[in-house]
């Protein structure tokens, strides 16, 4: 009760604001937006991966194929190994012309368990291996395959092999150095039958991935030089 000749007491309005359940919900909305958007630039980049990859295959006569749901099956080491042969998408298939002469080549999107992990690269060798191979740089994890050794420093890489007696005579100076230059993104690479096989992460550009082709194939080469030499007759 005011006083006579006092001022009437002030009246402040209510506070107004957002209930923290309103901000929840402004909150989550803008999640889900930020998510939307990251999902549109990465599908956008993908898309934009294939058309060069498609085009790239187009230019030099090669064949392109969306799905080959066989195609990984036909090897069983490195990244085979670890999650299983999957599906190759994107996939691209032709000719390395190499000064032995051309060799077959591909080049996939190896899709493991429902989802894409890595591009998957693979150079023919001219001639059949003895046994298995893999080089793994050191920040690579330990194969799990028990078929597979501890033999040596190769190079930057370690070699685990199948038959260390078999691998030993091809793990040449030449291989050292094609090994070496196949990059620092190729955690693994290896060798297995008639083929070299290494993996580069998603989204590699065309570019990248003919320079990983004609450095598998020196590595076939190399190896089929290690045979060659292996089974030369001694005098």
């Amino acid at each position: 009760m005011a006083l006579p000749g006092s001022a009437p007491p002030r009246v402040y309005p209510a506070r107004v604001g957002l209930s923290p359940s309103v901000w929840f919900l402004i909150a989550v909305i803008a999640l889900v937006a930020g998510a939307a958007m990251l999902l549109v630039e990465r599908r956008r980049a993908a898309d934009g991966s294939v058309r060069e990859r498609r085009r790239w295959a187009a230019m030099r006569g090669w064949d392109y194929l969306a799905v080959d749901p066989v195609l990984p099956s036909r090897w069983r080491y490195g990244t085979i190994h670890m999650g299983g042969p999957g599906v190759a998408r994107h996939l691209i298939s032709g000719d390395v012309p190499t000064p032995d002469g051309p060799r077959q080549a591909y080049a996939f999107d190896h899709e493991q368990g429902g989802r894409a992990t890595s591009v998957l690269a693979a150079v023919q060798v001219q001639s059949m291996l003895p046994a298995a191979v893999e080089l793994r740089l050191p920040s690579a994890p330990v194969p799990d395959d028990a078929g597979l050794e501890l033999l040596e420093p190769v190079g930057e890489r370690y070699a685990f092999v199948t038959s260390a007696d078999a691998i030993r005579p091809l793990l040449t100076s030449r291989l050292i150095e094609a090994s070496d230059a196949v990059g620092g993104d190729v955690e693994l690479l290896w060798a297995e039958d008639s083929w070299v096989l290494a993996t580069v992460p998603l989204g590699s550009s065309p570019d990248r991935l003919q320079d990983l082709l004609a450095d598998l194939a020196e590595v076939a080469t190399a190896l089929e030089h290690g045979l060659r030499a292996n089974h030369a007759p001694t005098s």
